[in-house]
């Protein structure tokens, strides 16, 4: 079971997600401390825990405001040895090609663009496989029947995120919908993202046949003292 750590930038300081209403999320602040800065962030979390892939979201892209593109070449370029997970409102197939094409002239090969169904408006899942490894974000928000459906279609294995947002902040996870995607689960690498609270979800999680967990509530906790050791399996 695979550990990501997930971060969510705005303006370029770290916020911590709650419950999916992103403009209520605040800057980052673990016992008074300022928890707000990425670089410190990431250098404190990787120092700690055995974790070696970090997911983050760009929410100004999201929402379509001006990115962190600057700042995320920086944490990219800071830590060669992390691979990291960048969703960045990728929503056409020129969006991607020039974000990739930025950061490889800049000589940036450690990361994979995540294509939420959030964002996403016109792609062959068959042309972007041939292209680069790509993961693919499923939102659970009322449109996921969709493209559950299209992503059964394929042959190939896929690495696909199901993405709760409403239950980020370790509100709990929904088994009951994650049992009815058994299949979907078994034929390709899932990773799940949102309501993750503790060391029984990620053992529940593993017995259903996912890859790993996106989380963020978790390694806060620990890194203000909650628990006493790392919630690695």
């Amino acid at each position: 079971m695979k550990l990501i750590l997930a971060i969510d930038i705005r303006k370029e300081k770290v916020v911590k997600a709650y419950a999916g209403i992103r403009l209520n999320y605040k800057k980052l602040s673990l016992n008074n401390n300022d928890f707000s800065c990425p670089l410190f962030l990431i250098n404190t979390v990787i120092k700690r825990f055995k974790i070696n892939t970090i997911y983050i979201a760009d929410l100004d892209a999201l929402s379509m405001l001006k990115d962190n593109k600057k700042l995320i070449k920086k944490i990219f370029f800071s830590f060669p040895n992390i691979n990291f997970l960048l969703d960045a409102g990728f929503n056409y197939p020129i969006v991607i090609y020039n974000y990739n094409k930025y950061l490889e002239n800049h000589k940036l090969n450690n990361y994979s663009f995540v294509l939420g169904t959030e964002s996403i408006k016109n792609y062959r899942i068959k042309d972007l496989l041939q292209k680069k490894n790509f993961f693919f974000s499923i939102d659970f928000n009322g449109s996921e029947n969709k493209w559950i459906d299209k992503f059964f279609e394929e042959k190939a294995k896929l690495n696909l995120i199901f993405m709760f947002v409403k239950r980020t902040g370790g509100r709990g996870v929904d088994y009951s919908v994650l049992k009815k995607l058994k299949n979907l689960v078994c034929q390709n690498n899932c990773f799940l993202a949102g309501g993750v609270k503790n060391k029984r979800d990620l053992k529940k999680l593993r017995y259903l046949g996912f890859k790993g967990v996106l989380v963020s509530n978790m390694i806060h906790k620990e890194l203000m003292g909650a628990n006493n050791s790392p919630p690695i399996i």
